[in-house]
């Protein structure tokens, strides 16, 4: 049965590329800094920059000197070992993979960054359940953001309460950072105040506006719809935002949440 499993999510997700963050971390279980890759005699320390159904590539800090030496091993057997932290255990897992180095170089921009790419021989049907879990629940967020599109929720103390927002959020705009205020908050949408000394966001600009939570820290990008100058000075701007899954999933609790306190009043019904 695992094995039918197993090869579905392989098929179905053959040509997806899950790039590693805090929610996929989240999701996965994956933890980044128990990971080793061993190649020849040697044991190297890495960790997971992207993975797929088909490969895994893993950073490191190399010298020049050390990536010019992993060069040898393109195309030798390798053994990958991912640790496994999985909310139903408490004990983390260990996943072996046998894999074949296919590519050993420099990160682009970074001088001391060395990525190298593995092709699974085979793809371990444990770390497919994995991926094809989390590529799932990728989906399913997509379909939830459509469904929660333009519900918009007020930032107050309580909501934010709710939804573990830590009162902090900053903009990029061009080459500049600038702080701002959330005034509400939707899965495709976010309304903003800006300083009164802020310059001016024409309409239609592309920004990115960077978001912490206590879950997730995590960056969206977006583009100004309006942008309205306050009698007080204030700028206020709604931005569309491209699909988070992040913000998505914490939308999602925040909602059922307040679902499930709905029900209960109504149970309660109410005070004499």
């Amino acid at each position: 049965m695992q094995k039918t499993l197993t090869m579905s999510y392989e098929d179905q997700f053959k040509g997806d590329i899950v790039s590693f963050s805090p929610f996929v971390l989240n999701s996965t279980g994956i933890i980044q800094s128990q990971t080793s890759l061993k190649v020849d005699a040697y044991s190297l320390a890495c960790i997971p920059y992207q993975i797929s159904m088909s490969r895994a590539i893993l950073i490191g800090a190399f010298d020049k000197n050390e990536i010019l030496f992993f060069q040898r091993f393109k195309g030798s057997l390798a053994s990958l070992t991912l640790t496994v932290q999985k909310a139903t255990s408490q004990e983390p897992e260990k996943i072996f993979c046998r894999c074949q180095i296919s590519t050993v170089g420099q990160m682009k921009g970074r001088d001391r960054v060395g990525l190298v790419v593995c092709d699974f021989r085979p793809m371990p049907p444990s770390l497919a359940t994995i991926l094809g879990e989390h590529l799932l629940g990728v989906d399913k967020l997509r379909a939830q953001w459509e469904d929660f599109r333009d519900r918009t929720v007020r930032v107050d103390p309580e909501s934010s309460r709710r939804l573990g927002y830590n009162n902090y959020a900053v903009m990029a705009f061009g080459s500049e950072m600038h702080k701002l205020a959330l005034f509400s908050l939707a899965v495709n949408s976010i309304d903003i105040l800006m300083p009164m000394r802020s310059p001016d966001i024409p309409e239609g600009s592309a920004v990115t506006v960077s978001l912490y939570f206590q879950k997730y820290r995590f960056c969206v990008k977006g583009r100004v719809d309006s942008s309205l100058r306050l009698p007080t000075g204030i700028q206020k701007l709604r931005l569309s935002i491209d699909f988070s899954p992040e913000l998505c999933d914490l939308m999602s609790d925040y909602y059922f949440a307040a679902s499930l306190a709905a029900k209960n009043l109504r149970r309660i019904g109410p005070r004499p």
